[in-house]
């Protein structure tokens, strides 16, 4: 592998990191709303819509990334 190679695959994994980082900021931030709010069904049950439209429509739009970054 060259060493553009190995920088892209470098960068690309910083880069999914920091993404991974950021997305379990907002996993908490919606944890805690979801406790102060008592609104934890509508949550749940907003997620799992927009899962579902967006299996229907077939389009990868983030939706159905794993949000909590876990090795599967």
């Amino acid at each position: 592998m060259d060493s553009e190679k190995k920088s892209k695959i470098t960068e690309l994994s910083l880069a999914l990191s920091e993404l991974c980082k950021k997305v379990e900021s907002l996993k908490t931030k919606l944890d805690r709303l979801c406790k102060e709010t008592g609104a934890c069904g509508n949550i749940t049950k907003a997620n799992k819509d927009l899962l579902r439209k967006s299996a229907q429509k077939e389009i990868i739009d983030g939706t159905n990334i794993n949000a909590l970054c876990e090795k599967k």
